[in-house]
């Protein structure tokens, strides 16, 4: 009976070891990948300027190569209503950039602005013009950092099997 206690016990932890090495396996692939696999802007964030009708967009999109991997497209409504569709063949830097537009708009406009990746993957945002120039309500259609939490996850749960399997 020992015997067989011994053996369910030890074929357990081989088990769980081979299952926490898959996980770290899993997440070191996913981290190493990431920035080669499509997906959204991390930031966009929006400012308008009443006095110079002056519409700044700012894209945070962490690529290896902005020469394949990038925003393609810059779509900018106003009052829900397509304003400006603005496409791109690479993005002018690796990390974040900004562009400016010129954007006819009053007191009360409402500016949706999306930025599309060539890849796949988008991100809005919307202002809404008031008196102080400049506003950025922080509307976003995504969620950043869930991938992160994802990869944290899983080595969390490393973690975990591999203090099980030492106990």
């Amino acid at each position: 009976m020992k015997s067989k206690q011994k053996r369910d016990n030890s074929m357990q932890r081989v088990i769980l070891r081979n299952l926490a090495i898959l996980l770290i396996i899993i997440t070191a692939i996913y981290t190493m990948t990431e920035n080669t696999i499509a997906h959204s802007p991390s930031t966009l964030t929006v400012s308008y300027n009443l006095q110079t009708q002056e519409l700044r967009i700012t894209i945070t999109h962490q690529v290896a190569n902005p020469s394949t991997h990038y925003i393609s497209k810059v779509e900018i409504k106003k009052n829900n209503v397509t304003y400006n569709t603005t496409f791109y063949t690479e993005q002018p830097d690796p990390n974040s950039f900004t562009y400016s537009y010129t954007v006819n708009a009053t007191v009360g406009d409402t500016l949706q602005v999306t930025a599309s990746c060539i890849q796949g993957g988008s991100k809005t945002s919307q202002l809404t013009i008031t008196q102080q120039n400049t506003n950025d309500d922080g509307n976003t259609s995504s969620t950043p950092g869930f991938e992160l939490l994802i990869a944290l996850g899983a080595l969390l749960s490393a973690f975990i099997l591999i203090r099980k399997i030492k106990n």
